[in-house]
């Protein structure tokens, strides 16, 4: 099979992966956002594995499968950045794939993005749903950041489990040929 398929095929599943995880939600909180079952983590392993190109596809597809089953759109801009940009952004551990750690560091680069983008949407798009008594700003960092790095860290800890991190490890080195 030509390796780009099959690259392009693995990471088909890594997106159906993330996405099947997706609905397995630890905490889901009210005005949207969610702890998964590591759904950001299976979809940061396309770029982790195969690079920026095929990470930064998988990523958008993931966020367009988002954006088609729960859409909660209130202008295009935040469109943009709840789903495109705050999905996509997992794309960029593939800068980081030739790295010692690479995926635990371009994963914490890819939840710091998503975090970013879902706060400046909620200050644009959501600061009125703050209570009376808390800054706006405040409350969207707290909001986004309570389900964005509770899963990043949770996934860290997956990460740097032995027999997993071996099975990453030997799964990037059998992929990449």
């Amino acid at each position: 099979m030509n390796s780009n398929i099959k690259k392009f095929a693995i990471s088909s599943i890594f997106v159906a992966l993330a996405y099947a995880l997706s609905f397995v939600k630890l905490i889901h909180l009210p005005f949207g956002g969610s702890i998964t079952l590591f759904s950001m983590l299976a979809i940061s392993l396309p770029a982790y594995f195969f690079g920026i190109r095929l990470g930064f596809i998988a990523s958008f597809a993931y966020s367009m499968l988002q954006l088609i089953v729960d859409p909660y759109i209130v202008h295009p801009a935040q469109l943009i950045l709840d789903y495109t940009i705050a999905f996509g952004c997992f794309g960029v551990v593939g800068f980081f794939r030739n790295m010692d750690e690479g995926l635990s560091i371009g994963f914490i680069v890819a939840c710091i993005l998503r975090f970013l983008s879902s706060s400046i949407s909620g200050y644009i798009f959501f600061k009125e749903y703050a209570p009376e008594n808390i800054n706006p700003i405040l409350y969207t960092v707290v909001y986004n950041g309570s389900y964005i790095f509770i899963e990043c860290i949770l996934s860290l800890v997956l990460i740097y489990i032995k027999p997993i991190k071996r099975i990453i490890n030997i799964s990037r080195m059998k992929w990449e040929k």
